[in-house]
């Protein structure tokens, strides 16, 4: 998975190495947290700071606020997440997760 964000006026790229177990187990508890929508400031918070722990923390939450664009930020999440979660679940065998997040 690969990330690009503005940091000091110029576009950087990021990709995550290794993923934990305790990332997909993270993952899962985000995706009930999101598919029941973000209640506040603190939810959204703890969601892009998986995003920062899935890349290994190469940047901070508030580069990622700052350089990515706001459209691009709930896209962005449901794609590391079900990033996680998928291919847990092609290692396992099973086509689709019910539980996949949507945009919608």
């Amino acid at each position: 998975m690969e990330i690009t964000l503005f940091i000091n006026e110029e576009e950087k790229k990021f990709g995550t190495g290794f993923i934990s177990a305790r990332m997909f187990r993270r993952a899962i508890s985000l995706q009930k947290k999101m598919n029941s929508g973000f209640k506040s400031e603190e939810d959204l918070d703890e969601i892009v700071d998986y995003v920062v722990d899935m890349f290994g923390g190469k940047f901070t939450r508030e580069q990622l606020y700052d350089g990515l664009e706001a459209e691009k930020l709930i896209p962005t999440i449901i794609d590391c997440v079900n990033q996680v979660v998928g291919k847990i679940n092609t290692v396992a065998g099973e086509d689709t997760d019910p539980n996949l997040v949507t945009e919608g």
